[in-house]
């Protein structure tokens, strides 16, 4: 027998694992993620018995971040019918996205007015404007110019019904602001305007119509990406708090920040202010980084849950653990994690005795399911993708052969045309 089998059989030796109570709760109104590495507790994970709703996740690339976040909001729609918006930063969903049935808006395509009030007053929205413009474009380097522009807003509120960006520029023009004008025109130079003219796109139609993917992956510069994923968190937040007047504790919306640096790592976002207030709002967060010191040290101590993945840098792995506080015996193991092995760090509403770190066995996934298509003139045929594969093995495909035309469906994003499947 082995040490570890007779440690958790004595009754005064208790594994770094929290009280099985708090693992196991009900598994019709909470999401299952794995099984506790040493007394092989079922983990459900359930937002009523935490400080807050908020998901962060870290690990480096394939250690099993998106695995996760698309089990966990697979399971938290049939769940609790729970919608999801996907900030995409890198068109990283897309294809899952239009498997699972969801809808992607591309936001190059579309119109965000970032002087939209969406139901906030007037000076509450400016305070948001201000405070990412702020953030994105430096301005505290740059004290005269974010007068100037906050003047600016002031006066065309006033002077307009519906005020946008360009005419916050042409005020700055024309009052001869050069360096608040210069900033400005940054977010309106030709390919680069799509927070001007009237908004094509309705918050509360994306946070309430089931999977919703938002790629930013085409907008030109990161700055536009983090000022895009602001405002639209910002909107989503003003909507979600006047919903939270229902007597209702649910969560009808999780937001997927993945990557999402630069609105994640500075103390004056609003994604720092969300993960503080916690559960107003009936909304979560779920926040992925390759690179953990992308995110505040403010959000690992607010956030109520945190999958740490594989983790190889040392520098990454101490600056996880002196933000949340975890043994040796915990941070030596991450160094050693496989694909989808997982430290978990969770606050409890409920003051804990017991360490609330600790090790899953391993995440049990939820496996998506996912079409293949061929298409051919007046021809559209579908089929389940495994079905399909079970179908070439029939017809006496070997290995190499199916995986041939496995990796040439997915080159094309499951669909493809009857002409090259023939010719394979």
């Amino acid at each position: 027998m082995f040490s570890s089998e007779v440690a958790s059989r004595l009754p005064l030796v208790h594994p770094p694992e929290p009280n099985k109570s708090l693992l196991i709760n009900n598994p019709t109104d909470s999401i299952y993620i794995g099984k506790s590495r040493y007394l092989k507790v079922p983990f459900f994970w359930d937002y009523k018995r935490l400080i807050n709703p908020h998901i962060g996740i870290i690990g480096i690339t394939g250690s099993g971040k998106s695995y996760l976040v698309k089990t966990f909001i697979t399971r938290a729609s049939m769940i609790w019918n729970t919608n999801t918006l996907i900030l995409d930063w890198v068109g990283e969903y897309s294809s899952w996205v239009k498997q699972a049935g969801g809808k992607i808006i591309d936001l190059s395509k579309e119109k965000l007015n970032l002087l939209d009030l969406s139901g906030i007053k007037v000076n509450e929205r400016i305070r948001q404007i201000m405070s990412s413009l702020d953030l994105l474009l430096d301005l505290s380097d740059y004290p005269d110019a974010k007068y100037n522009m906050e003047e600016a807003l002031e006066e065309v509120y006033k002077t307009k019904k519906k005020p946008n960006l360009e005419d916050v520029y042409n005020y700055l023009k024309s009052h001869k602001h050069r360096k608040a004008e210069h900033l400005m025109y940054r977010l309106l130079k030709s390919g680069s305007n799509f927070f001007s003219g009237k908004s094509s796109i309705s918050i509360k139609q994306l946070i309430s119509s089931g999977l919703i993917s938002i790629d930013l992956h085409n907008l030109p510069t990161e700055e536009l990406r983090s000022l895009a994923g602001l405002t639209i968190l910002q909107y989503i937040k003003e909507t979600m708090r006047l919903t939270g007047a229902k007597k209702h504790k649910n969560i009808d919306l999780f937001v997927v920040l993945d990557e999402a640096w630069k609105i994640a790592n500075d103390e004056r976002s609003d994604v720092i202010t969300i993960v503080r207030e916690g559960r107003k709002y009936n909304f979560g967060l779920i926040i992925a980084s390759q690179n953990p010191t992308d995110m505040h040290k403010t959000i690992f101590s607010n956030i109520g849950t945190l999958f740490i993945l594989r983790l190889i840098l040392h520098d990454y792995r101490k600056y996880v653990k002196s933000s949340i506080g975890y043994s040796d015996f915990i941070d030596n193991e991450i160094s050693k994690f496989g694909v989808g092995d997982a430290a978990v760090n969770t606050i409890f509403a409920e003051r804990q005795s017991r360490i609330t770190t600790f090790l899953l066995d391993k995440i049990d996934g939820e496996e998506p399911l996912f079409i293949y298509v061929l298409r051919g003139v007046n021809m559209k045929v579908e089929i389940e993708r495994d079905q399909f594969v079970n179908n070439l093995y029939e017809l006496g495909l070997e290995e190499e052969q199916v995986n041939m035309i496995k990796s040439t469906f997915e080159k094309y994003d499951g669909v493809l045309d009857i002409d090259i499947f023939i010719h394979m």
